[in-house]
């Protein structure tokens, strides 16, 4: 994806929000994870249909008769069927996914939640996962949501990523820096 479609994404993402600058509240949060899901609900209607609204050929008016016949009553009036009939009528429904995930990321940032990703040979207990979370979002000073994958390159211990932090504690991380402070001397 182009710099410029990256850029577009979150600004429409951000419009979309409407939560810059806001202080965090449960109604806000609540609010936001509406407009999520009526984004998710819109996203999926128009799933099967992809191909349709991204053809150049297919005009715009034609596009959004098949967008409100696709929608039930309650979400034609949202706020999410109008962005996307914004995205049709720009000819910029190819975006529609890394809007949402945009949107789900200032959502995550609104209220605080770091994401996190696990990764072992072994699925972990809910327990471990739990304890994971609590240690993390004592490191990081936000909620994490922690989400486990199966790795093969695993080979014992795990390996977490949370943003830009990367906590290395497999087998193979450790022999390799034992193997470069033997190299060192």
């Amino acid at each position: 994806m182009k710099a410029a479609d990256k850029t577009l994404s979150k600004r429409y993402a951000r419009a979309y929000m409407g939560l810059d600058g806001a202080a965090f509240d449960r109604h806000g949060e609540a609010a936001a994870a509406l407009r999520i899901a009526e984004l998710e609900k819109v996203r999926s209607a128009a799933g099967r249909f992809v191909r349709l609204f991204l053809h150049p050929l297919v005009g715009y008016d034609d596009k959004n008769e098949i967008l409100t016949r696709l929608l039930s009553k309650d979400v034609i009036t949202s706020r999410a069927a109008a962005l996307v009939g914004l995205l049709i009528r720009e000819n910029r429904f190819y975006l529609l996914d890394t809007v949402l995930e945009d949107c789900i990321k200032f959502y995550n940032d609104y209220a605080g939640i770091a994401l996190a990703e696990v990764a072992s040979r072994h699925p972990l207990s809910e327990e471990e996962l739990r304890h994971i979370a609590k240690i993390l979002s004592s490191v990081s000073g936000k909620k994490a949501r922690v989400a486990q994958v199966a790795s093969e390159s695993v080979i014992g211990g795990m390996e977490i990523r949370m943003g830009d932090l990367l906590i290395d504690a497999t087998v193979k991380g450790r022999l390799k820096k034992m193997k470069n402070s033997i190299l060192k001397y």
